[in-house]
């Protein structure tokens, strides 16, 4: 988990602890001197991919939502420690050119663009081979916000790469909390502009690399005689018994003939 903290006018910290206490005490894990904030005002617990941001002192903010509880957050959200703003970012920029074919990701099952705020919240978009968010009707995703453009970003599919691009230079578009005009998309990843938010969601990635069959031990090459021998015969037992039978009564009836004769 290359996660990290930051907050305007302090140093970024990487969370790199199961555990890290938050707060304005020199001895916390995440230390940030500000006036508002309590000596250990929120914890962070991560873990298997997942982080949970816990509240000692209030207030504590998710994108402008107040947690009274440890609740989930995710690169690109906004939280607010008192009156303190901190982002939480992955430790790199997003990609911001295609991988070429054999590094980029495969997606082999469906992927959706989920909305995580405003009326269609909690809904998936698939993405098949584009989505325009904006607030033209023509849009795949439409948010009805005059300071969004009629086309404000493209979402689409670039062979096994999903780029996104801010078609409008007047709001600010966001990947995993890192501001850019264009960026490559990977499961999970956060989108935001303005206050609305989105989330690539996709299967577990096959990273491209076609394993090798495992080679089963072949047996060793028998020998001619050998082969002879394991030949398969062309009639069976008991094939061979009723065929035998049929020569034996064959012979008796010539022998009883030229007897009689």
């Amino acid at each position: 988990m290359n996660w990290v903290i930051h907050a305007p006018g302090h140093s970024t910290s990487l969370i790199d602890k199961p555990l890290m206490r938050i707060g304005s005490d020199p001895s916390s894990d995440i230390y940030l001197p500000h006036p508002g904030l309590a000596a250990v005002h929120a914890i962070l617990h991560s873990g298997n991919h997942l982080l949970l941001l816990e509240p000692v002192c209030q207030p504590v903010h998710i994108n402008g939502r107040r947690i009274h509880s440890a609740s989930i957050i995710r690169p690109g959200d906004d939280l607010h420690l008192g009156n303190l703003p901190v982002k939480v970012q992955t430790s790199t920029a997003p990609l911001m050119e295609v991988l070429p074919a054999a590094k980029a990701l495969n997606f082999s099952g469906r992927v959706v663009l989920r909305v995580l705020t405003g009326r269609d919240v909690g809904r998936a978009f698939p993405l098949m081979n584009s989505l325009c968010i904006g607030r033209s009707v023509l849009s795949e995703i439409r948010i009805d916000d005059l300071a969004l453009a009629e086309r404000q970003v493209l979402v689409q599919r670039h062979g096994n790469s999903i780029l996104v691009k801010n078609l409008s230079p007047v709001l600010e578009m966001r990947v995993n909390g890192w501001s850019c005009t264009e960026a490559v998309l990977t499961p999970g990843s956060q989108l935001s502009i303005d206050q609305h938010r989105f989330v690539l969601e996709a299967p577990c990635p096959d990273l491209g690399v076609v394993d090798e069959p495992l080679s089963e031990p072949m047996d060793e090459v028998p020998n001619e005689a050998e082969q002879e021998t394991t030949k398969p015969s062309l009639l069976s037992k008991s094939q061979w018994l009723l065929l035998a039978s049929a020569i034996g009564v064959s012979v008796a009836i010539i022998l009883l003939l030229t007897l009689s004769s």
